[in-house]
């Protein structure tokens, strides 16, 4: 699985507006601070929007307000919002794919990777990530 570079830049625009306390902060000043392009970011609002994530403050004083607690949103959740099902093989996330799926000894281990990643990136929330607490993850922890 690769993260796009729009999720990238969906993840970055958060952090902005986490990192503003609670006020309304311009598109074009988010994407200035975080090195996103404006119109890719005018696009990315409009999908956060949508799914609840932020909300639009209109107005002199407007722009995008985070909507969501910071605490509960996890890196899987934007993931997922952005760019869809994570998963690190399709024939994991698509059934029609793959006919060998059910005797594919390899599907097994696809499986297993996708629960991993989903519960690793269910783990780290935005708050985490804005305060520098994500956990490094080690080859021990992975085996256990």
């Amino acid at each position: 699985m690769e993260i796009s570079r729009r999720t990238d830049y969906a993840i970055r625009l958060i952090a902005a507006l986490v990192s503003n306390d609670g006020k309304p902060l311009s598109v074009r000043e988010a994407a200035a601070l975080q090195e996103v392009p404006y119109a890719f970011a005018r696009s990315i609002q409009h999908d956060l929007v949508k799914n609840g994530v932020i909300q639009s403050v209109r107005g002199a004083h407007g722009g995008m307000l985070l909507n969501a607690d910071p605490e509960k949103l996890t890196l899987f959740d934007l993931i997922e919002m952005v760019q869809g099902p994570v998963s690190v093989s399709i024939c994991t996330s698509d059934k029609e794919w793959c006919s060998r799926s059910k005797g594919c000894k390899f599907h097994r281990v696809w499986d297993g990777a996708n629960k991993l990643l989903r519960d690793y990136l269910s783990s780290v929330s935005i708050k985490d990530i804005m305060a520098g607490e994500c956990a490094h993850v080690t080859k021990s922890q992975i085996a256990n």
